[in-house]
């Protein structure tokens, strides 16, 4: 067979030849390569916008198309770091054995053939199934990725779905690149300008942003399509008025949500009071059920402050890995323990140097790390682990918890030292089913107009919405309403048959439960009850954690 006939190698085995060539051994185990964690926070607030669009956009897509089934969804950079992820709680267990997790990097250079640094290596979609990766550790894994490209064309990042082996469907591809699609075409209509969709009755059409001028600023990739296929004059298409419509600057106001007064149990009056005291240095203890607002009040205490310019760091003490608590918070020097970086890392705590950390479920923390950030907060200083040097650390903290933390300090379960620490003012947020109906029915078509402009819900399914207990609060409506409008896209009206809300039941506090301990645990024991024993669909209902959730089974048995 002549030069000319060989086949050319597939993207699998050009990339186990860059593998080999920078010297990779399968039967080795690929290196950690883990971004500090300073170095993650600043890369996730540079891509701020594609974060919220992924989460906004995809993430309801994605639970639709894949629900029930093992695998997770990973947002990745132009380097391969992962931003964030999505997906099955199961397989997340198994994934975490190889740090596929937000802050670890997936590039080739480090993890080898791989569905998300070969995707960037070759800058086209990939799958790479089980024994196909490079490094052996890895062959349980599947994997599908395709790149994702901003409105100029220029590579963004990854979108990645991976699986275990043996649930890895012929679909998984095909999925993925209808999430890239999805997650582009939102970031083009965030731009200002004038979108021209060129077939308006397609879910896929393609799409290009004029200028006022006509001048082209951006396009999705049937957009890009379409300019390789026909002369371009931008002025004439904007005569045309071909689907026209122009499109604002976005910018952050689809993050901002209202925080009426139900919000606030200490009335109007108190609205500034958690500011003026985070001014002041005084600690911030922020309470409410998951999904009420904590974060997006934390965001919107650090966007009015004086330290607007300074980071905020937000952790999830609940997400931490237990055996690496103290190493993430506090960092440590390099070869403190094994499978630490060699540069060490810096951990939250100093990450947030100058500005405002946020410790988000911190009745999540073990006692021990409690002692060592309660030094902390005493001496202003953090010594990173494997380190006898104290380094000046200087932030305003906001704790929150959906927790009762002064049961748990009567339980033993929190330090009462810390506890006074922390809680300088505390700051309780209502539930979205406690704020007035007016204000809730505000809530819902704010929403819904920033979702999407062309519908409008239905006089039933308004009240459908309102009549709901949304024990997920706020979160439970975004994503209600996003699914809603995938559903419901080009139909003009959002009817109850578009809103995927679970039958539940509103939950009054048990008899004979006297304190908000009593009614926890209480609660607990009768949800499970309900569930048949199933503790996932137990904590499901409750909104927490199973980690969470077996926490509470433990005290219950202590007592």
């Amino acid at each position: 067979m002549s030069e000319s006939l060989q086949p050319s190698p597939s993207p699998i085995q050009r990339s186990w030849q860059r593998c080999l060539h920078q010297g990779l051994l399968r039967q080795q185990s690929a290196e950690l390569d883990l971004l500090p964690q300073g170095e993650l926070s600043a890369r996730q607030e540079q891509h701020k916008t594609l974060i919220t669009c992924f989460q906004r956009f995809v993430l309801p897509l994605f639970a639709q198309l894949l629900a029930g089934r093992p695998c997770r969804l990973l947002l990745c950079d132009g380097e391969g770091a992962i931003l964030a992820a999505s997906g099955d709680d199961g397989f997340a267990r198994h994934a975490e054995r190889i740090f596929l997790r937000s802050g670890a990097r997936w590039g080739e250079a480090s993890k080898g053939t791989n569905a998300i640094g070969t995707a960037l290596a070759e800058q086209s979609e990939v799958q790479v199934l089980g024994a196909q990766h490079f490094f052996a550790q890895h062959s349980f894994l599947s994997c599908s990725a395709c790149p994702l490209l901003g409105p100029d064309g220029q590579l963004l990042g990854v979108l990645d779905i991976s699986t275990d082996a043996a649930h890895h469907d012929g679909d998984m591809l095909g999925t993925v690149r209808l999430l890239a699609m999805t997650l582009e075409n939102a970031l083009l209509a965030r731009q200002p300008g004038w979108l021209v969709d060129l077939d308006p009755q397609s879910l896929w059409s393609a799409r290009l942003l004029l200028g006022e001028g006509g001048e082209l600023l951006g396009a999705n990739r049937a957009g890009r399509l379409w300019l390789g296929q026909h002369p371009f004059d931008g002025p004439q298409l904007l005569r045309d008025r071909r689907g026209l419509r122009l499109v604002p600057d976005a910018g952050e106001s689809a993050a901002r949500l209202p925080l009426p007064s139900a919000v606030d149990e200490a009335g109007s009056q108190a609205r500034h009071v958690p500011l003026k005291m985070l001014e002041r240095g005084i600690s911030l203890l922020v309470e409410g059920e998951t999904g009420s607002g904590k974060e997006h009040l934390v965001r919107t205490l650090h966007r009015q402050s004086s330290r607007r310019e300074r980071p905020l760091v937000c952790v999830n003490c609940g997400a931490l890995p237990a055996e690496l608590v103290e190493a993430e918070l506090f960092g440590y020097v390099g070869g403190a323990f094994s499978g630490a970086r060699s540069q060490g890392s810096q951990g939250y705590l100093r990450a947030a140097h100058g500005g405002i950390l946020m410790l988000d479920e911190i009745g999540e923390l073990p006692l021990q790390a409690q002692t060592r950030l309660l030094r902390v907060l005493q001496e202003r200083a953090v010594t990173p682990v494997g380190s006898h040097k104290p380094e000046p650390v200087d932030f305003w903290l906001v704790s929150a918890s959906h927790r009762d933390l002064a049961a748990m300090v009567q339980d033993g379960g929190f330090r009462e030292d810390l506890y006074y620490r922390i809680c300088g003012w505390r700051q309780q947020l209502a539930p979205l089913r406690a704020w007035p109906q007016g204000e809730r029915l505000g809530l819902i078509r704010r929403l819904l107009s920033e979702m999407d402009p062309a519908l409008q819900l239905s006089r039933e399914a308004e009240q459908r919405l309102l009549a709901h207990p949304l024990p997920g609060n706020v979160r439970q409506l975004k994503q209600a309403l996003e699914v809603a409008c995938v559903l419901a896209e080009g139909q003009g009206w959002i009817e109850p048959a578009h809103l995927h809300l679970p039958e539940v039941a509103a939950m009054p506090a048990p008899r004979g439960a006297t304190t908000l301990r009593e009614q926890s645990r209480l609660r607990v024991q009768q949800t499970l009850t309900e569930c048949g024993g199933n503790v996932s669909e137990a904590a499901r209902r409750l909104g927490i954690s199973r980690t969470t959730f077996y926490r509470h089974l433990a005290r219950e048995g202590r007592e």
